[in-house]
């Protein structure tokens, strides 16, 4: 089976995309290929991923898009989806935005390759937050965790130097931008550190709250699952190695291939 990937390549590979892509050249009994490495024709399945300049569809050849910014296209790229055959969202809350018949719900994953725990690392931090916090609620929320916690509050390089950060904290902190499932969610748990989280739509039918990671309802709820989570290290551990387990059994991006491949006709 030979397989055309179709996303911005200068990404490569820190990226939705590439992690899929790597997922695919792993996989026996296909052939992975990119534009301008062989003839398009020649691909038994398209899988277009945002980030990509253009939609590559071609008569006779199955064909899909995987929109990741959900929260943000909201369904508007219409031109985009008429283009495909299949088209995957990331986010269960805005998928009856897309075209019901050909729409399917595929959330993100995390890489345990990359996504893991360094047990050389020395813990330095109660909290952890690597990302853009620049959202007003996510902001608010680490302004007060930094009041009264150790916090980590800082960017990485994709890889290794993110892995190592998020490695040196107790708890690790999420906060949503729009009812987004986020790439933090799949990743801080596969690294095997607690992850607090606020509640989206589709993250219980990926996790089990209490036992993969632990929810939040604001700040008071927040303060206080810190609290209690930092003076109980066992059940914090319990939590943390449960969830990264369950990333590597079943959230991988392994997985969402498979998935694709599926939905797509394939396997």
């Amino acid at each position: 089976m030979r397989v055309l990937i179709n996303y911005s390549y200068q990404y490569y590979p820190f990226t939705t995309a590439s992690y899929l892509e790597m997922a695919l050249r792993d996989y026996p009994g296909i052939e992975t290929f990119r534009i301008g490495e062989n003839r398009i024709p020649c691909a038994d399945l398209i899988i277009n991923v945002e980030p990509s300049e253009f939609i590559i569809s071609y008569p006779g050849r199955k064909s899909c898009f995987w929109e990741i910014d959900n929260h943000i296209h909201r369904g508007q790229d219409v031109d985009k989806y008429q283009k495909v055959d299949k088209v995957f969202v990331t986010q269960k809350h805005f998928l009856p935005l897309y075209p019901k018949e050909k729409t399917h719900w595929l959330p993100l994953a995390a890489d345990p390759e990359k996504h893991k725990l360094y047990d050389d690392e020395d813990i330095k931090f109660d909290v952890g937050f690597l990302g853009n916090d620049t959202y007003p609620e996510r902001r608010a929320l680490l302004e007060q965790i930094a009041k009264k916690y150790k916090l980590l509050r800082s960017t990485a390089k994709p890889g290794e130097e993110y892995s190592r950060k998020l490695s040196s904290c107790k708890i690790l902190f999420n906060r949503s931008m729009d009812n987004d499932l986020n790439m933090r969610v799949f990743e801080a748990i596969s690294i095997g550190r607690l992850l607090l989280t606020d509640k989206v739509d589709g993250q219980d039918d990926c996790f089990v709250d209490g036992e993969h990671y632990v929810s939040y309802k604001n700040w008071s709820d927040l303060n206080d699952k810190i609290a209690y989570y930092l003076s109980h290290e066992k059940e914090r551990e319990k939590i943390a190695n449960a969830g990264a387990n369950y990333v590597r059994a079943e959230h991988t991006y392994q997985h969402r291939l498979e998935t694709i491949l599926k939905t797509c006709g394939f396997y």
